[in-house]
């Protein structure tokens, strides 16, 4: 029957960057968030004030950097690692739901593991710092 929807790259570049912006963006106020807080985060998540430093900085240049498109690669990897954590934590330590209305569920950390996964196997898409940088 052939197939019934094609994709040129130009939609597959703004779908990158509508995921980046995503992303980016709620990684970034999320992280912003923690701001003067990290004691009170680190405590909420028992661990030590220099990892629960180290998990907002990522929050925050890792989504500057992936909104931007910029160093896309490592920011994407910080990301993936912090939601692969903090959706663990949600899921065993917590034992939030998954989707539930009215109480805190681990579907969004997911997702936000997810976008950053999609982006270190795709790459930022060409509306992006990296490949204004970086093109051949």
């Amino acid at each position: 029957m052939g197939q019934l929807i094609t994709w040129n790259a130009a939609q597959v570049d703004t779908a990158l960057l509508i995921l980046r912006l995503a992303v980016g963006i709620g990684s970034f106020i999320h992280g912003m968030n923690k701001v003067g807080k990290v004691t009170l985060f680190a405590g909420d998540h028992h661990l030590p004030h220099w990892l629960a430093a180290i998990a907002m900085w990522v929050q925050i240049a890792g989504g500057a950097c992936i909104v931007l498109g910029f160093a896309t690669f490592p920011a994407a990897l910080g990301l993936v690692i912090f939601y692969l954590v903090a959706t663990q934590e949600l899921v065993v330590r917590k034992k939030e739901p998954f989707a539930r209305p009215g109480v805190h569920t681990w579907d969004a950390g997911l997702l936000y593991l997810i976008i950053p996964l999609a982006l270190l196997a795709a790459g930022p898409g060409r509306f992006s710092l990296d490949a204004l940088l970086f093109a051949h």
